[in-house]
């Protein structure tokens, strides 16, 4: 029986020896490319979308749906409006999406450098709406 299982062992391996490992690509055509493209750069121009913009646009929306108050549109505006002025609000409680350097909080004693941040918060909300970038 274990004659019979390594001779299969040695052949899988020896076709893996022989495998061309080379990966045949093919080009996208061009309706892949163009979502690829769009893809892209809505991520991009979402990637540098912040708290503040959130928060500005939601009070824009709102401004304009008290304009448009007859209408059921102006509801509509009303109610994405404060959604988002309260997501940006909150995504700024937690951080505001800011790109933080990856330096620490902390001082020189003794010619010693000491980092602050290892210590967790002492208050449950700051213990709850703090983030770390790691």
């Amino acid at each position: 029986m274990s004659d019979k299982l390594e001779r299969d062992v040695e052949e899988v391996l020896a076709g893996i020896e022989d495998f061309d490992w080379r990966r045949r690509e093919r080009r996208p055509g061009p309706l892949r490319r163009a979502i690829q493209s769009f893809g892209r750069r809505t991520s991009e121009r979402l990637a540098r979308l912040s708290a503040g913009h959130l928060m500005l646009f939601g009070s824009l929306l709102v401004i304009v749906g008290f304009v448009l108050r007859g209408q059921s549109l102006g509801m509509w505006a009303i109610i994405l409006g404060v959604v988002l002025f309260l997501i940006g609000l909150v995504w700024t409680a937690r951080g505001g999406g800011r790109r933080r350097t990856t330096t620490t909080r902390g001082g020189y004693w003794r010619d010693r450098y000491i980092s602050y941040d290892d210590a967790p918060p002492r208050n449950p909300l700051e213990r709850w709406f703090r983030r770390r970038e790691r």
